[in-house]
Parts: structure tokens; C-alpha cells; sequence
């Protein structure tokens, strides 16, 4: 009798266990009330956007055509998120969270601004620096600076893949109010 209660223990644990493990590596989840939920998913296209006729420069974004997610949170409620990422892989520099520019419906994510020569320019002010802290191998919680404004935001690849014209990625999107 023993023997089949702690065997059934065993296995009610396993479960609990498993089920906190998101389901995708490389796809960011919310964390909330010890559950995991999944997040806004869109196809955001590559573009670029040329000041002054190319003179002033080249920037680089990602486009979603719709100008909020919808999913959202409260300033003074910030969210937490977990990631799941392959062995070896830093996600700190696998994926960056950005702020949108919004116009006309459309939410743009600023990767990368060239001047005119092709030397690059400091795109600084759209990147969140958020903590990534390890859970266990391969999964980690990711926390928002407490001064994080409201705004769109979203978790992008830190890579050169989709980096072609007319190109899509998908990121993850959500907004604080």
C-alpha cells in the first residue's frame, strides 16, 4: 500500500513539474498565479525606413500591422515571464524586448539605424534591459525594470534570420498601461 502511494505521489509531482516547463524553446510565456500563459504571437515584417532620401540614414525595424496587443498589464503591476532556451544558449543575447513606435495602425520595432556611410548608430532608447534569471537548465524568468513605461512592446530574435526585405519573424507582443 505504501509502495502505490508514494509511487502515486511521485508521479502527481512529476506532473506539477512538467506542466511549469513551457512548452517551445525560444517562445516567451507569461508567468502568473504559478501557471504559464501563452503571449501575443504576430508576423512582423522586415523594413527599412530612409531619412531625407537616404542622406539622414537607414533604419532598420521590424512592422506589425496593428498598433496594440492584446494582451496587456498594468504599470504597477509588472509581469513576469519565463523562456525556454536550447543548452548553451545565452537568452540574454538571444532576444531583446523592444518599444514600439506606433503610426498610422502600425507598431514599429527599431533593430538597427545606419548613417548614410554605413556606420552604425546608437539605437539604445527602444531596448529594455530586463534580468533573465536561470530556473533551472535551459529555463529562465525574465523581470522588467521597475521604471518600464507604458507603451507596446515585444520579445525579438537578436538575429540576422528574416533580415531580408519583405520578410516575416514571428515575435511576441504586449503592452503595459
Amino acid at each position: 500500500m505504501k509502495k502505490y502511494i508514494l509511487t502515486t505521489m511521485l508521479f502527481l509531482i512529476g506532473i506539477t513539474a512538467f506542466a511549469q516547463n513551457p512548452e517551445y524553446s525560444g517562445r516567451p510565456y507569461l508567468w502568473q498565479d504559478k501557471k504559464l500563459s501563452d503571449l501575443e504571437r504576430v508576423e512582423a515584417q522586415f523594413d527599412t525606413k530612409s531619412k531625407a532620401l537616404g542622406y539622414g540614414g537607414v533604419d532598420i525595424l521590424y512592422t506589425v500591422f496593428t498598433d496594440k496587443s492584446d494582451v496587456r498589464f498594468a504599470k504597477d503591476k509588472l509581469p513576469t515571464f519565463v523562456i525556454k532556451v536550447d543548452k548553451g544558449i545565452d537568452p540574454a543575447e538571444s532576444y531583446v524586448i523592444l518599444k514600439a513606435k506606433i503610426k498610422k495602425k502600425k507598431r514599429s520595432f527599431l533593430v538597427g539605424s545606419y548613417a548614410m556611410g554605413g556606420k552604425a548608430k546608437d539605437t539604445g532608447e527602444p531596448k529594455i534591459k530586463a534580468v533573465f534569471k536561470k530556473l533551472k537548465d535551459g529555463i529562465y524568468e525574465v523581470t522588467l525594470p521597475n521604471d518600464t513605461s507604458t507603451g507596446e512592446y515585444a520579445f525579438v530574435p537578436n538575429s540576422a534570420e528574416g533580415m531580408s526585405m519583405g520578410n516575416k519573424i514571428k515575435i511576441t507582443c504586449f503592452g503595459i498601461d
